[in-house]
């Protein structure tokens, strides 16, 4: 028997996808929340995140140490995430098991938040930043991205910072949490072995009605996918860290938007030129100048980027950069060959074929790709993507040059301080 998908909308709003594959040993489970940190307020940047970490700390009926005890007991696998366009809070385990974690999993959207589990939380956060903000490779990151981003909604930080962070009250954080997660913006994902129409039958009872927070007013819709553009700077920044044992340097290039047909061929570009056997490994690693030296390319709603950087002795840090640039930049004049589409191309197939084996693996796949489609849309299926990854063609990766200039960077190089 194949694998069978189905997709539909509550009577709530929540939308419902799941994938049947009979031939599965384990389930997995997730929601996908259409909000991450480009939807915080400016004042209230880490608001998304620190809604992550509450959301575990239990519901009105169930404390925090009750919904581990559940899913230890379930022996499920759980973890969550929040990104710059999403929260995603997942878990996965036996087939027999499945609707005991959906029940566990739907006690995640109704949290308590209560005053002591904030303040807990609050400076387990804080702790966090403090972590990041003591690593040379997130500041050169950050300082990067504050070149290429500035003051666009992508350029929040995850975290937030200690001061936003700080000032996030009971009212602002149960503010975001009816904002952010209204039914409209939740999409609840099922893959495995299950029996499809006992988990929508769950799901009707459980989430066709909710939410049940005390109040009659309509539910907030989604957020908008209209943003202003970015304004990259197109400089580099330089920056100084002390005791730095190697120079460490971002940059990004305008990108391509998750929902731009030609988005496939941006990946195909950014791996022919920073992926592995790439034109920067045979320039700068086979060569021995750098440690480390890539590209990639990340697409948002409704926009995207190149983003790569390199690693290299303090000392020869000038050359490398100026070699660094100039490979970047070569795909303008040495347009690539068929021979290097075909190569990247085949590689970020299998890769993507390669991790969407298990449930697991098709969970993220499916709730990734689907989180902000339309509801009639056709739904982007694993299989889909690989298939567009290998129908790329040199003639599209030349159209997303002509779209895309990899000549002016915006970035930040970090060197040793003095």
């Amino acid at each position: 028997m194949t694998r069978r998908l189905r997709m539909g909308r509550l009577p709530s709003g929540l939308r419902l996808l799941t994938e049947t594959d009979p031939q599965a040993s384990t389930v997995a489970a997730g929601f996908f929340i259409a909000s991450g940190a480009r939807h915080d307020r400016p004042e209230g940047q880490g608001a998304a995140h620190f809604l992550e970490h509450l959301l575990f700390k239990g519901s009105e009926r169930l404390s925090a140490a009750q919904l581990n005890e559940q899913l230890d007991w379930l022996g499920g696998a759980h973890n969550a995430f929040t990104a710059q366009e999403q929260t995603v809070y997942h878990v996965a385990g036996l087939p027999e098991d499945l609707l005991q974690l959906l029940n566990v999993l739907r006690e995640l959207l109704d949290p308590a938040l209560r005053p002591a589990d904030i303040e807990a939380e609050r400076g387990v956060i804080l702790e966090e930043i403090a972590m990041y903000a003591s690593q040379p490779g997130v500041r050169v990151l950050e300082a990067m991205q504050a070149e290429f981003w500035g003051t666009h909604p992508l350029g929040q930080n995850i975290l937030g910072s200690a001061a936003s962070v700080g000032a996030l009250d009971t009212t602002a954080l149960r503010t975001q949490l009816a904002a952010a997660y209204a039914p409209e913006t939740v999409l609840l994902v099922v893959t495995g072995a299950f029996d499809e129409a006992e988990v929508w039958a769950w799901a009707e009872n459980a989430l066709g009605h909710w939410p049940h927070r005390g109040s009659t007013a309509p539910a907030p819709t989604c957020p908008a996918p209209t943003y202003p553009a970015p304004r990259p700077s197109g400089t580099q920044r330089t920056l100084h860290w002390p005791g730095l044992e190697r120079a460490q340097a971002a940059f990004a290039w305008p990108g391509l938007s998750s929902v731009h047909p030609l988005r496939e061929a941006a990946a195909v570009l950014a791996e022919l030129i920073g992926g592995e056997n790439s034109r920067l490994h045979w320039a700068l690693l086979d060569s021995g100048l750098a440690d480390s030296a890539d590209l990639g390319h990340l697409d948002f709603q409704d926009c995207g980027s190149f983003e790569g950087g390199f690693s290299c002795d303090p000392d020869r840090a000038a050359e490398v950069q100026e070699l660094f640039l100039a490979t970047v930049a070569s795909v303008h004049t040495d347009l690539p060959s068929d021979a290097e589409v075909k190569r990247a191309a085949s590689r970020l197939a299998a890769d993507a074929a390669l991790r969407c084996d298990t449930p697991a693996e098709r969970l993220f796949a499916l709730g990734l790709e689907n989180l902000y489609t339309a509801i009639h849309a056709p739904t982007v299926t694993p299989e889909a993507t690989v298939g567009r990854l290998q129908a790329a063609t040199p003639a599209q990766v030349q159209q997303v040059l002509s779209l895309c200039s990899l000549r002016q960077p915006s970035g930040a190089l970090l060197l040793p301080a003095s």
